[in-house]
């Protein structure tokens, strides 16, 4: 719902200053990335085909400088939120109207990168930040609530 009806981005606007970001702080779910960018025609079927394979452009977390519609090159947790509060402030300052989108994992909320990103992001008023958490109540070693 988040690329087809709300947010700014299309093929034709891919460098358009006044089009919406998304970042996947939790950059481990790229097949979910990757395969909404076919969705939308960035990226075609047999791109998907080659997910993780030697010498392919889609990897195990997303790359922005060898895909396109990506945003962010993420893998380390707690680090795309802290792109995406960037992203947004400097949108603010330059007024140029466009939203930021962040998700991330309910696991990768333990780190403490993360809480930084919050307090700048409410300190600077970012309201043209929406971020997104997956509450899926696990992260890599079990369950969020077994687990600090």
């Amino acid at each position: 719902v988040l690329y087809f009806e709300e947010m700014n981005i299309s093929k034709e606007n891919i460098k358009g200053i006044d089009r919406d970001r998304f970042v996947l702080s939790k950059g481990h779910a790229s097949p979910l990335l990757y395969s909404t960018l076919c969705e939308k025609g960035f990226l075609n079927e047999e791109d998907l085909l080659t997910f993780r394979k030697i010498n392919s452009h889609l990897q195990g977390h997303p790359n922005m400088n060898y895909v396109n519609g990506v945003d962010m090159s993420t893998g380390s947790l707690g680090q795309g939120i802290s792109a995406a509060v960037g992203m947004a402030l400097a949108n603010k300052v330059d007024n140029n109207g466009h939203r930021v989108y962040a998700l991330l994992g309910d696991g990768e909320c333990e780190e403490g990168q993360v809480w930084e990103a919050a307090m700048a992001a409410a300190h600077y008023e970012l309201d043209n930040l929406c971020a997104i958490v997956d509450f899926n109540g696990l992260q890599i070693d079990g369950d969020i609530k077994k687990v600090m």
